[in-house]
């Protein structure tokens, strides 16, 4: 379901924001840690401050092989990890969580679980999800029979 690409960017994303290298690049939610922050500074704005406020979409165009050395380019950076973020199923955005008319304006991204990627849906509690597959396996035993009409 979810190439190595998107997989990267869900690692390197959390290790983005575990490290506190990007100043306003923090959990949302601690201690779950299933939402980020995302400082979102319009690069057109007198108090943008390129190391600071896109520090961290420069440093998306860096990994990704992306960056011309001495070329600014912050809008393209941010442009970048906005499109990542949403063509990934792993990530979802939460605008009722963001504040972008603020002084220093964020988006906040939900860590999308692995299981809600292959359901379509939010499975809580998550044992549900493993009780309905423990089950449907041993319905099917190793005869590989049909279970209700349909093969498991």
């Amino acid at each position: 379901l979810c190439d190595q690409s998107t997989r990267k960017l869900r690692d390197w994303t959390v290790e983005q924001v575990e490290s506190g290298k990007f100043q306003g690049l923090v959990w949302d939610d601690p201690p779950a840690k299933t939402m980020f922050r995302i400082p979102w500074k319009h690069a057109g704005k007198q108090e943008f401050r390129q190391e600071e406020d896109a520090g961290f979409f420069k440093a998306w165009a860096i990994y990704k092989g992306k960056y011309i050395p001495g070329e600014c380019n912050p809008a393209t950076w941010k442009t970048r990890v906005r499109c990542a973020l949403s063509k990934s199923p792993e990530f979802e955005e939460v605008p009722s969580r963001s504040r972008l008319d603020v002084s220093e304006p964020y988006k906040v991204y939900r860590l999308v679980p692995f299981l809600e990627q292959v359901t379509g849906k939010e499975i809580w509690p998550p044992w549900i999800f493993v009780t309905f597959c423990l089950a449907s396996t041993f319905q099917v035993g190793q005869s590989g029979r049909k279970a209700a009409g349909r093969k498991i």
